[in-house]
């Protein structure tokens, strides 16, 4: 396949049936003691295939049809992953009892949609397990059914052009014979399984020439590329920030945002809702002028967020989103990213077209 040929398919709610499943696959536990070893297993399509001697987790390298790459899309590894609860084929291992609210996958749940830990892929595996539990050891061999995982790659921006880089994702389980704590913790001196299964997305290379593969490859112009590689992997990629339409904030950075509207138009020459910076004369994004652009300075941060009017603070928290104090803390833009936009505001924000940028595409 090519890399200009990509079709997203993931869904993030849809669980494939067990009457479609696909081929059973080895079971792994996830690196716990060999006695709790059954209580929570992992299959994967692909199988688990590294180390090569004794197989724990998964590796693939995006866009490699031999491995099993289950999503088109550039720049992210699918994965097909299931758990199973008391399973029966680790010996040494007993099936145990446990209750209702004894299972957590971390960051899950409607309370988590917006920290920057969540998967979304990974509720319906949480949900699975609320919705068997409680089990008794007599309960065993219950599979949740295949759920595709995305692991998508970090793309960074370098002197020399954008380069996707290797990520890895892990599955962390605990499983407790009693309720677990808040924080999904299990109390001290109880019998519990804490697991992790690992997912690594490797960067594409080219069978032909046996290069890398570039995050340029399917970019039109400076702005696509400021749209995937910036404000889809950072931006609007969780529930809650700015993937939606919200009165918080009322400002959409996908694509399409419904109707004429875009990330593009609702940044560029658009009066930001934050009062002060209003107030100071500041658009979301004002062509040609990257110290008149709120967004410029909210992924600065810092001394960046004081109005000369309203004092330090008044234009909001860093963004991406960074609040230390609720547990919603998310790493600051690189560098680079941080250059591109620069450049990009510097050159008027063009929606099309490629700007004359180190950190640019072409």
């Amino acid at each position: 396949m090519t890399p200009t040929a990509f079709v997203h398919k993931r869904s993030v709610w849809f669980m494939i049936v067990l009457a479609v499943a696909l081929p059973a696959r080895a079971q792994v536990g996830g690196g716990g003691p060999t006695a709790t070893d059954c209580w929570v297993a992992f299959q994967s399509n692909p199988a688990p295939n590294t180390p090569a001697s004794s197989p724990k987790f998964v590796r693939c390298r995006d866009q490699d049809a031999t491995c099993g790459d289950a999503d088109n899309t550039l720049g992210q590894c699918g994965f097909q992953v299931q758990i199973g609860l008391n399973s029966t084929t680790f010996p040494g291992c007993s099936p145990s009892n446990f209750p209702a609210g004894s299972f957590a996958i971390p960051y899950t749940g409607p309370s988590f949609d917006d920290h920057p830990k969540h998967v979304p892929d990974f509720e319906p595996l949480q949900l699975f397990a609320d919705g068997e539990l409680p089990l008794t050891s007599a309960d065993v061999d219950r599979w949740s059914g295949w759920q595709t995982v995305r692991v998508v790659l970090p793309v960074t921006q370098t002197g020399a052009g954008p380069k996707f880089r290797p990520f890895t994702l892990r599955l962390q389980t605990t499983i407790c014979t009693v309720p677990l704590l808040s924080g999904g913790r299990c109390p001290v001196g109880v019998s519990h399984d804490t697991d992790a299964f690992r997912l690594v997305c490797l960067p594409p290379i080219d069978p032909m020439t046996n290069q890398a593969i570039s995050p340029c490859s399917n970019v039109a112009s400076t702005f696509e590329q400021i749209q995937q590689h910036i404000f889809d992997r950072k931006c609007s990629n969780l529930a809650g920030c700015h993937g939606s339409i919200e009165p918080s904030h009322d400002l959409c950075l996908k694509p399409s945002c419904g109707g004429s509207r875009s990330a593009h138009s609702d940044l560029v020459n658009v009066t930001p809702h934050n009062f002060a910076a209003a107030t100071d004369g500041l658009l979301r994004v004002k062509p040609g002028d990257p110290d008149g652009s709120l967004l410029y300075l909210k992924v600065l941060g810092g001394s960046r967020l004081n109005s000369p009017m309203f004092g330090p603070g008044a234009y909001g928290l860093r963004m991406p989103f960074h609040n230390p104090s609720a547990d919603r803390a998310r790493p600051r833009l690189t560098g680079g990213e941080i250059r591109l936009l620069k450049d990009w505001i510097l050159a008027g924000a063009p929606a099309t077209g490629f700007i004359a940028s180190s950190y640019s595409c072409q």
